[in-house]
């Protein structure tokens, strides 16, 4: 038994090694090209630099030379900021690449040394010198707003074993910016086209367009599985944690994206006729629970094999967390992934042995199924849980109250008369519903008790009278600060989507100086789509563990924000006598919109490094989480 165990390993070994058999040296190059059957920048004369569509491509071929010194990845990620500032036609982003590395990681949640991963040497020589055989394509479509830079471990791999590799990256329309909707996924399938014939007629790099295989990562898989319904000369697909499949009830703008999505009939996987390979994550399902799923290999009815790596995040089928070797776990399982994406692309486009046994082995390991995600499909019962907040003492009607399930992401805020209407399910009858607002007594009822109620209730809120703690101020002469994140960047930003009423977004500001009067609320909004005026409160929290724990503010600080309105903004606190003794968390949460959004719109904020992190919840009641590892740029005036 043991003898054979050994073979058993020595031949799964010298399979590995002929898998990754470098035939050939990684060349690189880019084109930069552009589309004159569409339109890029409306409203600009055709001589203009971004009316057309720009098309940046980068390829990795086969060569057998070697010259010059391999490419950092440093070379690679700096094309990112180059096109951005190309596509926007605005200089402002330049010279942010280390920044921007540093974002990338952090994103990631793989470190903080954005310098390691720019100084990261390739396997990659730029500009060689293509072999003149006649090679198989892989069209790579990057994740939503990527490059190649992602996963250049296998293109460059693929390279070495005999393949040219056109990287599409994920741009969207004018500015550039990638969103979840359809018309700008539908821009980078758009740009694989354009490339396949262009490419085809212009016969680059000795590729044969007859024999083409896709990768997909991330939201690159949805383009990827429209662009296969569009070309069958596709032969097979390799999805990397593609969104083409998807699991709705974590986000509801994204969850109506993708259905416009289904609902078009772009994707038609019972009409698909390619071999298939998806390689899934294992955290998809730990936040949330879902009711509804479009799974695309479930449905397609060629050749698939589906496999989940049940101790990964999505963020491993990049290879970023592998190169900076950020966990031993993340190396072994992009060297799965790359291991046997290479295999099922020989075996798909060069007829190859070797992936039936390789695929035997992985997906026998402890930490793969190739049993897809169970979700548990219910019917569901909603009702709607409708009334008017009023104050106790005057009977007049309270604006901007939450009103949420504790907890869950799930709640709205009174309307200026104190109105609201919040839809339930029957699978809360055991929540509790809570009632806030600043300067009142919370109020909490049971679910099971009022989700029978087909009439509109009316909830009176009492005063809370308990005073704050006295502060001693001294006649001395103050010191001016200006204290949190600083930023006005308009590359990095994060925001509030078209309809998140009660969603609300802070960040840690350290108080040096106790006590400290409080002057001024500043930040930045880089881009502002949003049809509708929006109001905002402000809010200081004290600090528990962590996150937001009690409101200091007595008053509602409103912040209105027009449509369309960017640039920096500052708010007046002197008349609110704000003295702050401790470190806080300041915050904007959306309370009202005087108007209607369109859907896809949004408000952004811009984002800076170096800082604590973003807290995010998504509604009134719930949980605040870590939102992005960036802090939101958020800061004050003050004096001490």
């Amino acid at each position: 038994m043991k003898n054979t165990s050994s073979i058993v390993l020595i031949l799964f070994i010298f399979l590995i090694q002929s898998i990754f058999g470098q035939n050939y040296i990684a060349g690189f190059k880019t084109l930069q090209l552009k589309d004159s059957a569409r339109t890029y920048k409306s409203e600009t004369k055709t001589t203009e630099s971004l009316h057309y569509r720009p098309v940046d491509l980068d390829i990795w071929y086969p060569s057998k030379e070697k010259n010059g010194k391999p490419m950092l990845f440093r070379d690679l990620f700096s094309l990112f900021e180059h096109r951005a500032v190309a596509y926007q036609g605005n200089d402002d982003f330049s010279g942010m690449t280390e920044e921007l590395a540093q974002f990338y990681v952090a994103e990631l949640e793989v470190g903080t040394d954005g310098k390691k991963l720019l100084n990261i040497k390739t396997n990659t020589y730029l500009n060689l010198k293509p072999i003149e055989t006649k090679l198989p394509v892989v069209i790579y479509m990057a994740g939503f707003n990527g490059m190649g830079f992602e996963n250049y471990k296998i293109l460059e791999t693929l390279a070495q074993n005999g393949y040219v590799v056109i990287s599409v990256w994920s741009v969207g329309r004018y500015p550039g910016n990638m969103t979840n909707q359809m018309a700008d996924m539908m821009e980078q399938v758009y740009d694989a086209k354009f490339a396949i014939n262009y490419l085809t007629n212009k016969n680059i790099l000795n590729a044969n367009f007859d024999n083409v295989g896709l990768i997909g990562c991330s939201w690159g898989g949805m383009s990827s599985a429209v662009l296969a319904k569009n070309n069958p000369k596709i032969k097979a697909f390799v999805s990397l944690d593609g969104t083409e499949t998807h699991y709705f009830g974590e986000n509801e703008e994204d969850d109506d994206f993708i259905q416009e999505i289904h609902d078009s009939n772009v994707l038609l996987p019972t009409v698909q006729n390619l071999d298939y390979l998806y390689l899934e994550s294992g955290d998809k399902l730990d936040e949330f629970t879902t009711e509804k799923e479009f799974h695309y290999f479930k449905q397609l009815e060629t050749p698939k094999h589906y496999l989940r790596f049940t101790n990964s995040q999505h963020a491993d089928f990049t290879c970023i967390p592998s190169i900076l070797k950020s966990t031993s776990n993340a190396i072994k399982i992009h060297d799965d992934i790359q291991s046997l994406t290479l295999s099922y692309l020989n075996k798909s486009l060069k007829q190859q042995s070797g992936f039936d046994t390789l695929w035997k082995e992985i997906s026998s390991l402890n930490y793969t199924t190739i049993q897809p995600f169970d979700i548990k499909k219910t019917s569901v019962t909603t009702a709607e849980f409708a009334g008017l907040i009023l104050d106790k003492r005057t009977n007049e009607p309270l604006p901007y109250v939450n009103i949420g399930i504790l907890n869950r992401e799930i709640g709205t805020v009174s309307n200026s008369n104190g109105k609201f209407s919040l839809e339930l399910k029957e699978e809360y009858n055991k929540d509790t519903i809570r009632i806030s607002s600043i300067g009142f007594k919370p109020v909490e009822v049971l679910i099971r008790k009022i989700i029978q109620r087909k009439e509109p209730v009316v909830y009176k809120l009492e005063e809370d009278l308990s005073e704050l703690n006295e502060v001693v101020i001294t006649a001395k002469s103050f010191k001016k600060r200006t204290l949190g994140n600083k930023t006005e960047s308009k590359f990095i930003s994060t925001g509030f989507s078209y309809d998140q009423l009660g969603a609300e977004m802070g960040v840690k500001i350290n108080i040096r100086k106790n006590p400290t009067i409080v002057d001024a609320f500043n930040f930045n909004i880089p881009y502002n789509r949003l049809s509708a005026k929006s109001v905002f409160r402000l809010n200081f929290y004290s600090i528990n563990k962590s996150k937001p724990d009690v409101n200091l503010l007595k008053d509602n600080i409103l912040v209105t924000i027009e449509s369309k309105q960017t640039g920096n903004v500052t708010i007046d606190l002197k008349p609110y006598d704000i003295v702050l003794t401790d470190d806080v968390i300041t915050t904007l949460e959306w309370v009202e919109t005087k108007g209607e959004n369109n859907k896809g719109e949004a408000i952004f904020f811009s984002l800076g490094i170096l800082n604590s992190g973003t807290l995010y919840k998504k509604s009134s009641q719930a949980k605040f989480r870590k939102h992005s590892s960036m802090g939101v740029g958020f800061n004050i005036d003050v004096r001490y």
